[in-house]
């Protein structure tokens, strides 16, 4: 108690319990502050989730890609890491690429299978094939600004965070967009 008396003295606190306050706000709202901008960083840090209730896509590389993007984006923090984030994405993309082409499905005669590299004709044709018509157009547009989002920001000389989470967050909704084509409801 004595030293506690003695501190308050020294520091005009005697007898004010304001004064205590504002000495302790003094003190401790910088590090308030800095566990705020902290706690909101890692609600950044964190990607679109889809709304199947499972925890993977089922599909191991995809699953396995996903994964090494979303700890990629958490700790991204410059803009070579945000360009980073647009290569994970666009391994995603090259993970559905493997996983969902089936030449045999797929591939027209007199075409050459395109490489996996080559993700926009081969997920564009898988959702071609799968949801084909007029009324699955906006899907495969949707497919196909997703793929040159990921290349855009991969590519960029100076991505944000931003870039790199919206491409990110794109991704992720593609792959989901995806898996759900295989199921009949």
């Amino acid at each position: 108690y004595t030293t506690f008396r003695t501190y308050w003295m020294r520091n005009d606190c005697a007898g004010s319990w304001q004064a205590r306050r504002d000495l302790l706000e003094r003190f401790f709202e910088p590090v308030q502050e800095e566990l705020d901008r902290q706690e909101e960083a890692q609600f950044r840090a964190v990607l679109v989730e889809g709304v199947s209730p499972h925890s993977s896509m089922g599909w191991p590389r995809v699953d396995e890609e996903l994964n090494e993007l979303r700890r990629r984006f958490r700790t991204a923090s410059t803009t070579q890491d945000y360009r980073d984030v647009g290569n994970r994405s666009v391994a995603v993309l090259e993970a559905l690429s493997r996983t969902v082409y089936d030449p045999r499905v797929h591939l027209r005669e007199g075409e050459i299978e395109p490489t996996v590299d080559k993700t926009k004709q081969r997920l564009g044709r898988y959702v071609e094939d799968s949801l084909g018509g007029r009324d699955h157009e906006t899907i495969r547009g949707v497919a196909n600004k997703v793929i040159e989002l990921s290349h855009s920001v991969k590519h960029s000389s100076a991505p944000t965070r931003r870039d790199a989470g919206i491409a990110a967050d794109s991704v992720v909704m593609l792959a989901n967009l995806l898996r759900r084509v295989d199921q009949d409801f």
